[in-house]
C-alpha cells in the first residue's frame, strides 16, 4: 500500500482455486485477475510503498463456498414391497396350507398364521377355540367369490381384480347391496379388515349418485363405514 498519502495502491494479484470435496481437494492453477509477478526490489526501495524499511500488504481473501448434496447424486433406489406378491403366491400354490374353508361347497385353501395375523376374528376362531387342530372350517355367511376375495386381501393386500371389473358396472345394477364389492364391504366389517373397509368404502363413494344414495347409506350404516357414511349424508345435503 502507498504509505506517502498519496492513495496511489498498487497491488500486483494472482490467485489459485481450490475445490474441496469428502477427503478430496482438487486445485486448479491460474490467475484470476492481475499478474502474478512482484515488484523488483530495486523498483520497490524507491517508491512510497516502503517506509521505514516496512511494506504493508493489504490482502483481502473472498471465500464461496457451495454445498452438494451427496446424498441426491450417489442415491441407490428401492422398489416397492413385494411382500403382496410372495404371500400371493403361497396362497396359489397352497404349499403348506394347514385349514380349508368349505364355503357353499367350495373348497378353499389357506394357512392358519396367515389368517390369524391379519385377522383377530379369524385368530379368535382358529386358535380360541376347543380344537385348536381342526383343518377344516365351514363357512355358513359368504359366497364363494367373496370369500375369495377376501382371502386375495388377506395375502396381497389388494383388491382381486373380480372386484375391480365388477366395480366398474356396479353403477348399472337394480340393487347396490348385490355388488360384490358391498358384500366385500359387509366381510370386511365382518372380520374386522378396516383396511379393507375403506378400500370399499373408496369403491362405493365413486357411485354415489341421487338414485343410489340411499342404499349406499344403509350399507355404510349397517357396516359400521362411518367414513362412507359422512360422504352419503354430504351428498345427500348438498344435492337432494
Amino acid at each position: 500500500m502507498d504509505q506517502s498519502g498519496k492513495g496511489k495502491h498498487k497491488v500486483h494479484s494472482h490467485f489459485d482455486r481450490s475445490l474441496e470435496s469428502g477427503p478430496y481437494t482438487l486445485k486448479y492453477r491460474g490467475s484470476m485477475w492481475g499478474y502474478k509477478r512482484f515488484f523488483r526490489r530495486a523498483l520497490l526501495e524507491t517508491s512510497d510503498y516502503l517506509k521505514d524499511d516496512c511494506l504493508i500488504i493489504n490482502c483481502t481473501v473472498g471465500v464461496v463456498v457451495s454445498a452438494i448434496d451427496c446424498s441426491r447424486l450417489h442415491s441407490i433406489q428401492v422398489p416397492e414391497s413385494d411382500i403382496g406378491a410372495h404371500f400371493g403366491m403361497l396362497l396359489e400354490n397352497m404349499e403348506g396350507s394347514d385349514i380349508t374353508f368349505d364355503v357353499a361347497g367350495e373348497k378353499f385353501h389357506s394357512h392358519k398364521l396367515v389368517l390369524a395375523a391379519r385377522s383377530p376374528v379369524f385368530r379368535s376362531e382358529i386358535f380360541d377355540g376347543v380344537d385348536e387342530q381342526k383343518k377344516e372350517m365351514v363357512i355358513t355367511d359368504l359366497e364363494p367369490r367373496v370369500f375369495k376375495a377376501l382371502l386375495h386381501f388377506i395375502y396381497r393386500d389388494t383388491l382381486s381384480e373380480d372386484v375391480e371389473s365388477v366395480e366398474s358396472s356396479s353403477a348399472s345394477l337394480s340393487s347396490v347391496s348385490e355388488t360384490l364389492i358391498a358384500k366385500l364391504l359387509a366381510a370386511a366389517d365382518r372380520y374386522c379388515l378396516e383396511r379393507l373397509k375403506l378400500m370399499c368404502e373408496s369403491r362405493l363413494c365413486k357411485n354415489i349418485s341421487v338414485n343410489s344414495v340411499a342404499k349406499i347409506l344403509a350399507l355404510a350404516d349397517e357396516y359400521h363405514a362411518m367414513e362412507l357414511k359422512a360422504v352419503c349424508l354430504r351428498f345427500a345435503a348438498e344435492n337432494l
